[in-house]
């Protein structure tokens, strides 16, 4: 019997030690970790929910004719429809389609990208061009006048070869876009000057002096020279399409011309024969008539 009360004492002492244990309250390192998962979690979700909403307006805009500079549901231009997408779920974008190419986080690779993003497109000579990735390798955006917005595929040939990435924008949005966009235009310019300032370095090592300053202005000069040279030559290209054309119509006048010129010719000599015929008839005819005017007084 004793040996039976000590096992219960025992086991009423353990019970008692477990309900202590469980009763303990958690580390503050615990509560933080606690917390920053319950945020995370609820940023998701928020961010599931507003890409959903932000999806859903984009496809209630297919069909929607393309007006340049629109940003209404009665047209739109390529920046316009990302920006009053984006508008729909609280985010003040950028108006232009350059400006949109920068903001967020640049994403190279399509499997990495997600429904919502902004995908960004760069051609030599039409410019930026910006939609909204929907999934599958596909965007929708708006295309040029005399369309519709529409939806494409990133391996279309026009989109592959001009495809710049995906940016990501944090749908929180706010303020923070635009000191985003003046810190990527800095970071270029940056650049740009570092490899120019390079470049003169190597030059003058090699001659012996010192390289001189550029200024900003320099460097966008530089930059700009391919377009300017590509588009005189285009202009020279169409100058002498138009002299060809020219030349063209003045060969077809001329031979219409020189076809009334010899219709004339051929008119005039046939006349000039009518004549001669005429006038020999007649030479031929008054010798006969005297005769036969004789004839009768005789």
């Amino acid at each position: 019997m004793g040996k039976y009360l000590k096992l219960c004492v025992l086991l009423v002492f353990c019970v008692s030690m477990v309900g202590c244990g469980l009763k303990r309250e958690p580390s503050p390192e615990e509560l933080e970790a606690a917390r920053l998962a319950a945020e995370a979690q609820a940023r998701e979700k928020q961010r599931a929910e507003a890409e959903e909403k932000l999806l859903e307006q984009a496809h209630a805009a297919i069909g929607t004719p393309y007006v340049f500079g629109g940003t209404r549901p009665g047209g739109f231009d390529c920046s316009g429809l990302v920006l009053w997408a984006y508008k729909s779920v609280g985010v003040s974008l950028p108006r232009t389609a350059r400006e949109q190419s920068r903001v967020g986080e640049h994403i190279t690779e399509v499997s990495e990208m997600r429904p919502g993003d902004i995908v960004a497109f760069r051609h030599p000579r039409r410019g930026y061009h910006t939609g909204i990735y929907v999934g599958d390798g596909k965007f929708i955006h708006s295309p040029q006048r005399r369309k519709t917005v529409r939806i494409n595929r990133l391996t279309d040939s026009y989109f592959s070869t001009t495809f710049l990435g995906a940016r990501r924008v944090s749908l929180e949005g706010g303020d923070e876009l635009l000191t985003q966009i003046r810190l990527a235009d800095y970071a270029e310019e940056k650049a740009l000057r570092e490899l120019d300032h390079s470049q003169e370095g190597t030059a003058s090592a090699r001659t012996g002096q010192s390289a001189p300053k550029k200024q900003t202005v320099a460097v966008k000069q530089k930059k700009q020279q391919p377009k300017a040279e590509a588009r005189k030559a285009e202009k020279r290209r169409a100058e002498a399409r138009k002299a060809d054309k020219r030349r063209a119509e003045a060969r077809k006048a001329e031979k219409r011309r020189a076809e009334v010129r010899k219709g004339e010719k051929r008119r005039s000599q046939q006349a000039r024969t009518q004549q001669r015929k005429k006038n020999a008839n007649m030479a031929q005819g008054k010798p006969a008539q005297k005769q036969r005017k004789q004839q009768r007084r005789s």
